[in-house]
């Protein structure tokens, strides 16, 4: 038996446990992180918001995939 990190709620994947959270977490903290390093490093604003938006699209996509891999199947509702 496989116990489900995530549950999908539309687009969004919704942590259901502690392991889901963790990830969450994670992911916020390594994209604050993120900003913060490439504010450091710009020189414009255009220049860090570019920077930053494709380091945010990066951690959704890697959260999106572990979750979509860890997710709770339609059949288990």
């Amino acid at each position: 038996m496989r116990l489900p990190w995530f549950k999908r709620n539309g687009i969004f994947f919704i942590p259901v446990s502690i392991i889901g959270w963790l990830i969450l977490l994670c992911g916020i903290a390594y994209s604050v992180y993120t900003f913060i390093q490439i504010n450091n490093e710009g020189h414009s604003v255009s220049d860090i918001l570019m920077n930053f938006v494709f380091s945010l699209l990066i951690i959704g996509a890697v959260y999106s995939l572990i979750a979509y891999l860890t997710m709770r199947g339609t059949k288990d509702k």
